[in-house]
């Protein structure tokens, strides 16, 4: 998983950042001329052990917070309440499959494309 970060994310010009949230020592987040912080949660990746290599939730956190989200778009986004910061954050989850390192990469970047059209589209200012 920190091969995936570290590396292959770099290509699309994303490189490791410090977002202070609950829980973030258990965490490696990219971000970088997007809207988003995308959060590598490592503590949850599974319910069972062996497949903690395999899978990973991948967290996409809106940088700015405490916006308001259209009720359209509260299926695709959640709030997140960060109690030690005092703020709420937005966020999309998914779980990704991280054995073939080029799909996820692509599925993710993809994902933030979809992500960022739709909060455009709704005219949400990120």
């Amino acid at each position: 998983m920190e091969f995936l970060v570290r590396n292959d994310l770099k290509g699309y010009g994303l490189k490791e950042v410090e977002f202070p949230i609950e829980g973030s020592e258990d965490r490696i987040t990219v971000s970088d001329g997007i809207p988003f912080y995308i959060s590598f949660d490592l503590a949850h990746a599974s319910d069972y052990k062996e497949d903690a290599y395999t899978w990973c939730y991948v967290d996409f956190f809106l940088k700015k917070n405490d916006i308001q989200v259209p009720d359209e778009l509260k299926r695709v986004f959640t709030r997140f309440i960060d109690h030690n910061n005092q703020r709420i954050l937005w966020r999309h989850r998914m779980l990704v499959r991280i054995i073939d390192m080029d799909r996820a990469v692509d599925y993710i970047i993809n994902t933030v494309s979809k992500l960022s059209k739709m909060l455009k589209d709704h005219g949400v200012e990120v």
